[in-house]
């Protein structure tokens, strides 16, 4: 039989393997986005993108900081680095009619090496969801095809779950409702990831 001082011993560094578990589960990483102009993209756009983008994130324990490409400064430091570029326009007011892409978004690889670049086709993405679209709806969409994204980056992965933001295709449903989420697969995986391995922007170079 344990005597009281043993039980109590034995209490205390359980209650720390648990609390250490929590403070791990809980611990936020920050994430620099590095993105360059979005031809078009009016305040409303932007103010929903960043916000739906930050959502779909928080579950992940990530903290979007957003970050002008043109401006990058040396020596900048931070846990997670995206660089991420806009073609087309991204205007819903006044969607372009050409220069269609073969896909709405897509990320670099490198010798089966996921990179932290990724590019976005405002155009196809508007054409994708249809003509009756408005500033938040965009928006929204816009924040969820870069967050399919940066999922292939902090996870350093290129396969796609089953559902979720994760999932290889969406529909415009998918881009356009009110709540759309990343699969607990998808949150595990970002979770435990390691760094992905560029902390200072001067590390990084285009592909």
């Amino acid at each position: 039989m344990l005597s009281s001082a043993t039980m109590l011993l034995t209490l205390r560094a359980a209650s720390l393997v648990l609390f250490a578990s929590v403070c791990a589960q809980a611990q936020t990483r920050t994430l620099a986005l590095y993105a360059g102009p979005a031809p078009g993209l009016n305040t409303e756009s932007t103010l929903v993108m960043r916000a739906e983008l930050q959502r779909l994130l928080v579950p992940a324990g990530l903290q979007v900081v957003w970050k002008d490409s043109i401006v990058r400064r040396n020596g900048e430091d931070f846990e997670l680095i995206a660089v991420g570029t806009f073609e087309g326009s991204c205007s819903p007011e006044k969607p372009a009619q050409t220069g269609i892409a073969a896909s709405v978004a897509d990320t670099s690889m490198s010798n089966g090496r996921v990179l932290p670049f990724f590019r976005v086709d405002c155009t196809r993405l508007i054409q994708a969801l249809g003509r009756s679209i408005n500033s938040l709806v965009f928006g929204r969409a816009l924040a969820r095809v870069i967050a399919h994204e940066l999922y292939h980056i902090v996870a350093r992965i290129a396969d796609h779950q089953d559902s979720g933001v994760a999932k290889a295709v969406f529909s415009a449903q998918d881009l356009t409702d009110a709540r759309f989420e990343f699969d607990s697969a998808s949150i595990s995986r970002m979770q435990l990831s390691a760094l992905a391995g560029f902390s200072d922007i001067s590390a990084i170079t285009e592909p």
